[in-house]
């Protein structure tokens, strides 16, 4: 398989991830043929890219982190959890757009949007067989890689962020060796960690004002007699802080390390929120939302090698980048030199042990097809390829 922009489909082409209606049911299935009118539907819909299957390479899979029989669900369940906050909270709140942090925590400290809070029954929106099919299919994978995830609409979008960004925060804290425990309150601070925006203006997406306000909202509306932990609201109130304190709303700093358990100095980042600052940004920038362009996972990866140190904690980044391919499974590689020069084909495997030197299998050369697909381990066989274009 390998991942198109949808204006690059073409009839004919087969579907290699489930896509879906806003309502979350499937529009079209794996191996489903796409014809004009179903391209011009996901246009329509607000898909930008897509996964199809690749001649010669039809076996192989992109997996996500967390398979689609427990994800699916998931998002489901999410998405009704979202509207209803939205819905009733949002509705009840009435928080102006523009309005600052203390205004946001007068609103949502009112005694009837405290009363609105407490009927959504966070616990019980949250809770239950879809999160511990979620949270187990995220613990119990040690081989899938961190890639970008499933194809997203706007309408989709807060949904699929919030389960990215709890997926490989998770993944993160395992890799350091975090207890389950640990693990189980970072997939629920992912799942939850913006969801102040529900109570803010629509337009807040987009404007200063909510994207420093929506880290308030969340906190206010997680420890407001919710029944979740605590650390689940500071995951939300403390996503954007940043490791040099140049961060919002409280300007934290960073911690020294993230590996033990030591409980988090004042005026610093907690560690949960440490994972969620480099998972947020991450999914952010490979998905081009809410307004900006896409990024390949390795233009990502290199962007925010940059912003090390200063923006995102180092030890943490380290660990993030353990873990993801700068070239995941569909990407598009190329080679510009050697015997194998002028060769075009899509990455089929990576491995932890050189995790930017993937396996590679060549289906052309100069744009046409080979008698014979070529597969390469660029690590073992010294090849040097790029991502195709870029």
């Amino acid at each position: 398989m390998k991942r198109i922009r949808v204006e690059d489909a073409q009839p004919g082409q087969r579907v290699a991830r489930t896509l879906y209606f806003p309502n979350g049911t499937a529009m079209l299935a794996v191996g489903a043929a796409l014809s004009a009118a179903a391209i011009q539907k996901l246009v329509q819909f607000g898909y930008r890219d897509i996964a199809v299957f690749e001649e010669g390479a039809g076996d192989v899979d992109c997996r996500d982190l967390v398979a689609e029989p427990a994800r699916a669900p998931m998002a489901k369940k999410l998405g009704v959890f979202f509207r209803q906050v939205r819905d009733v909270v949002g509705r009840a709140a009435a928080i102006p757009s523009g309005a600052d942090a203390a205004e946001i925590t007068k609103r949502l400290g009112d005694p009837a949007v405290r009363q609105a809070i407490k009927s959504v029954r966070f616990v019980e929106a949250i809770a239950g067989p879809e999160l511990d099919a979620f949270f187990d299919g995220i613990v119990s994978e040690k081989d899938a890689p961190m890639v970008a995830g499933a194809p997203r609409t706007e309408a989709s979008h807060a949904v699929d962020h919030a389960i990215a960004v709890a997926a490989r925060a998770v993944v993160m804290g395992r890799a350091l060796g975090w207890l389950p425990r640990d693990l189980r309150e970072i997939c629920v601070g992912g799942l939850l960690h913006d969801i102040g925006y529900l109570v803010l203006a629509e337009e807040s997406e987009r404007a200063p004002a909510g994207q420093q306000g929506h880290p308030v909202a969340g906190y206010h509306l997680l420890r407001a007699d919710t029944g979740l932990s605590l650390l689940a609201a500071h995951c939300a109130y403390q996503h954007h802080e940043r490791h040099d304190g140049s961060g919002f709303p409280r300007k934290l700093i960073g911690p020294s390390s993230i590996s033990g358990r030591d409980s988090t100095a004042p005026g610093t980042i907690h560690r949960y929120a440490v994972l969620m600052a480099i998972a947020d940004r991450f999914d952010l920038l490979v998905s081009g939302f809410p307004d900006g362009w896409a990024m390949q996972d390795h233009e990502a990866i290199a962007t925010m090698r940059s912003e090390a140190g200063r923006a995102l904690h180092p030890e943490a980044f380290r660990v993030f980048c353990s873990l993801t391919p700068p070239y995941p499974i569909g990407t598009e590689m190329e080679v510009t030199g050697g015997e194998l020069a002028g060769c075009t084909g899509i990455v089929t495997s990576n491995s932890a042990a050189a995790i930017d030197r993937p396996v590679v299998r060549f289906l052309r050369r100069g744009g046409q097809p080979l008698a014979q697909p070529i597969e390469v381990d660029t690590a073992k066989q010294g090849v040097n390829a790029r991502p195709r274009g870029g």
